[in-house]
């Protein structure tokens, strides 16, 4: 039975069920064996707690930045990143799999280990599993995307990721597992967002909590980008079309309003109806780390282009910086502002996409499209109202979406994975057998080959 370093978080991050506001305030309570931890509704909410910084540690930092340093998106000294070389031995790059896969270990401890030790609400610790299937659904995600070969290339039977659905005490080689197929490891975040969405809440009267708790709305959305990924359009579009339909979330009125300057860096950031789910950052103590985007210190510049993708009036691209130069969407000097990682447009635009791929030119495709696009002309007036009219051909719609979904998610880690998806080259130095990173050798090395290597990096 493992034991865990039980630190209680003073922390935001989760600390309300119902109308509950108060922040959590105790002291470290040492180590704790699972029948200890998960007893109680307490430790074990602040065990969940601390899974959800877990995720963000795994989705945040170098994990988020990855998507458009190899994008296109911006500038990075990395070029081994960039261009696809780098070694499978190198331990720099370990922790883009290894941390993810400490996140679903410690959602599988509440999934597999709550019912059988918890002494509370059979009710709440089923909202506490439905959270926790949320965690590991997007930590799965996390590591197929970047390691499946050809998961955003439609190979379903290519090989993905290991699946991980119990957890663990140390490593005794009984965990090694081969890597499961493509289709599988999609069936299974599915399957476990299906799940996590019968049981949570529609809405959460705290809105800190509401945007940074998995809610039907977050797993419906995630659930959303799963089957975008997988190519299953008419999956995507009625997952996307049920977000939208339950009107819980709603545009902010301007680029600058959703993403205002914090370089003060302080105080505690709102979180806006736009956003469906965050890391709200600002309100964790600031003594249990940051979110390790260096956007805010200058370190990775746009590229000039990307820079051209946009319109010389499109605020997203004129308001792009502050007038201190930093990037808008990342601000505070102490990497501590809120990490948005599923908003309202990319639901708009994937529901656009999808319904588009389905149902060929079509009023609501175009519609979701203009609301997303007119949203960054609130100075001057927006260049065009798009019709059915304007567009011939499906594929016509489909790329305009594609450029919009570009503009609006640049700096948000979507652009490598949106252009392989959508059969674009990520970027001009990446060839095509490295669109998947490299498995570190070590994962090799310890499971005596059981867990094989991408098709591009074999030697």
């Amino acid at each position: 039975m493992k034991r865990y370093s039980c630190y209680i978080y003073a922390a935001l991050l989760l600390v309300t069920l119902g109308a509950c506001s108060r922040q959590l305030d105790l002291k470290p309570e040492g180590t704790m064996v699972e029948a200890d931890l998960l007893k109680n509704k307490q430790t074990t909410e602040s065990f969940l707690a601390d899974t959800y910084l877990q995720l963000m540690k795994s989705a945040a930092g170098n994990g988020f930045i990855f998507g458009d340093v190899t994008g296109n998106v911006v500038s990075s000294f990395d070029q081994a990143l960039v261009k696809g070389a780098v070694d499978p031995r190198d331990a720099n790059y370990d922790a883009l799999w290894s941390t993810p896969y400490a996140t679903i270990n410690q959602a599988n401890v509440i999934i597999t280990q709550l019912s059988k030790y918890a002494d509370f609400d059979a009710t709440l610790q089923q909202q506490f599993i439905a959270e926790a299937k949320f965690i590991r659904a997007f930590g799965h995600l996390l590591l197929l995307r970047m390691y499946g070969d050809g998961a955003l290339q439609n190979k379903p039977n290519n090989m993905g990721i290991p699946l991980m659905l119990q957890s663990f005490d140390g490593y005794d080689g009984s965990q090694n597992k081969a890597r499961n197929t493509n289709a599988e490891v999609y069936t299974q975040i599915l399957k476990d967002l299906d799940e996590a969405i019968a049981v949570l809440p529609e809405k959460r009267t705290d809105p800190v909590a509401q945007a940074s708790r998995a809610t039907k709305g977050a797993a419906t959305a995630l659930a959303a980008r799963v089957c975008l990924y997988q190519q299953d359009y008419a999956k995507a579009a009625a997952y996307a079309n049920m977000v939208l339909a339950a009107q819980l979330y709603s545009l902010q009125p301007s680029f600058e309003t959703l993403w205002p300057d914090n370089a003060k860096g302080s105080g505690k950031y709102p979180l806006s109806s736009e956003i469906v789910f965050a890391f709200p950052e600002s309100w964790n103590n600031k003594s249990y780390g940051n979110h390790g985007i260096y956007y805010s210190y200058g370190y990775y510049q746009p590229l000039p282009d990307f820079l051209a993708i946009y319109e010389a009036q499109d605020e997203r691209r004129t308001d792009m910086f502050t007038a201190t130069q930093q990037m808008r969407k990342f601000t505070d000097p102490r990497l501590m502002d809120n990490v948005a990682m599923i908003r309202l447009p990319e639901v708009m635009l994937t529901a656009a996409e999808a319904m588009a791929q389905t149902a060929g030119v079509n009023a609501t495709s175009v519609d979701l499209l203009n609301r997303v696009y007119a949203r960054a002309y609130t100075k001057t007036p927006v260049p065009r109202v798009y019709t059915v009219a304007d567009f011939t051909t499906k594929q016509q719609l489909v790329d305009r979406i594609l450029l919009e979904r570009k503009r609006e998610l640049a700096f948000e880690g979507f652009a490598r994975f949106d252009a392989i998806r959508s059969g674009q080259q990520p970027n001009p130095l990446l060839p095509a057998n490295k669109y998947a990173m490299p498995v570190p050798q070590r994962e090799i090395d310890i499971t005596s080959g059981l867990i094989v290597q991408n098709p591009g990096y074999v030697q």
